[in-house]
């Protein structure tokens, strides 16, 4: 197994199977295939454009970007990191656990013990079940034909006769037949309470401010009448053999996908080779703006890219519409969320940075611009220069990320006084 951390150089595996394998390949290809992707659908991400690459070559080194996860094939394992993770003093990646408890309002904790404390991989699973299952249900409880037996005097559909000469011998008036029933019921949403009731056995949920999920299981349970513990296998090969393939059920089909990877455990993926490459990814860079978000929301807006909501009008006679990931018009500050390593550079803004932030600045007619971004080190406001022309200025405010910390609730204190420190310098700007 190899571990290694974002935004870094990791040439020194460039031999290793796994690193080939998804070496510049883009997203968009490994979203059709045997990887859970975070956020669930790509058109979420700016950052997960299709562009983007697990492991990217360049000047023939080769880079890790803004994803972690883990990547598995047959008994090779790769696994990325966050680059505040301690290998020394955590467990597990306090950084991204945070920020997933944040972004999903909601804390999980494993409950049973004989789950590997070090497997992460399975409790990122157990994470993101809920926004899967939300975003899915947002279309409505899942409904298809299934077939039906039935063994009584109201008829209704074909009579079985192999069936009913061994079941209604001798004759006692009842018929044995069978039906097609369009039904909630289904092998698709006995899947989904399989993978519930089974989560619920291993973890503790701990919703914050989320009674759409608990609303949501309830509506799973409530539709599968049928349920049985002992058919988990059936129901798991029924839907490894026949994955949702309808357009409009997108959303269903990734909850498939991720609810056969909690009920296999290690063997997942809808292929049937043993060497396949299969695994989750998280866009750390997309997790980040939403939990800057959780701080923000009350004092700026945050654009919607995905529902064109609180976007900004580029051109007064073309339209063309752009989404600044926070501001306020009432303030007049615009606030980039950026998860790149800024810390080296005193004032520094890299050029197409500098010119995003100063035509948003510009269209808002703002005075500031800045640029927001987790630190190792540094937690004060930066000056990065005041504008020439129509003026205006451009800041950097870091969030510093806590650092040799031995627990995660040690790991939460910390990053709360870091929270409340960048708060104060947003206020202060106001």
């Amino acid at each position: 197994m190899i571990q290694v951390k974002d935004n870094s150089d990791v040439t020194k595996y460039q031999e290793n199977p796994i690193v080939q394998e998804l070496l510049d390949r883009d997203l968009s290809d490994l979203a059709n295939e045997n990887f859970i992707i975070f956020p669930p659908q790509l058109q979420s991400s700016d950052d997960l454009d299709g562009e983007n690459y697990i492991f990217h070559q360049h000047n023939r080194h080769i880079r890790t970007g803004n994803i972690v996860g883990v990547m598995k094939r047959g008994a090779e394992e790769a696994r990325i990191h966050s680059r505040f993770y301690d290998s020394e003093n955590e467990t597990d990646d306090f950084f991204i656990k945070y920020l997933l408890h944040q972004v999903l309002s909601m804390n999980v904790v494993r409950t049973k013990i004989n789950i590997d404390p070090a497997d992460s991989y399975y409790d990122l699973l157990a994470f993101l079940f809920p926004m899967y299952l939300n975003s899915a249900l947002e279309k409505g409880v899942y409904k298809e034909y299934v077939k039906r037996q039935y063994n009584d005097a109201n008829v209704k559909g074909p009579i079985n006769i192999a069936r009913h000469i061994k079941t209604n011998t001798p004759f006692m008036g009842r018929i044995a037949y069978d039906t097609r029933e369009f039904s909630f019921d289904n092998r698709l949403t006995q899947l989904i309470r399989h993978t519930i009731e089974k989560l619920n056995a291993e973890y503790s949920y701990d919703f914050a401010s989320d009674s759409l999920t608990k609303d949501n299981m309830k509506s799973i349970i409530h539709e599968t009448p049928s349920y049985s513990r002992i058919e988990r296998f059936e129901v798991l090969s029924e839907n490894v053999a026949n994955p949702v393939r309808h357009g409009y059920y997108e959303e269903y089909y990734l909850l498939q996908k991720l609810c056969i990877q909690i009920l296999n455990e290690e063997k997942i993926g809808f292929g049937h080779e043993d060497d396949e490459i299969h695994g989750i990814i998280i866009d750390v860079a997309w997790l980040w703006e939403e939990y800057l978000n959780t701080l923000l929301s009350e004092r700026f807006i945050h654009p919607e890219n995905k529902n064109s909501r609180y976007g900004i009008s580029l051109f007064s006679d073309i339209q063309r519409t752009v989404y600044p990931d926070f501001y306020s018009k009432d303030k007049q500050v615009v606030l980039d969320a950026k998860y790149k390593m800024l810390d080296n550079s005193e004032k520094g803004i890299n050029r197409g940075d500098r010119y995003q932030i100063i035509s948003y600045l510009h269209v808002l007619a703002a005075e500031r611009a800045g640029l927001a971004y987790p630190s190792k080190w540094k937690s004060d406001y930066v000056h990065a220069g005041k504008l020439d022309g129509f003026g205006g200025s451009l800041f950097k405010l870091p969030l510093m990320i806590p650092q040799n910390v031995e627990s995660y609730d040690e790991f939460v204190t910390v990053i709360q006084e870091s929270e409340m420190s960048f708060t104060s310098s947003l206020i202060e700007i106001f």
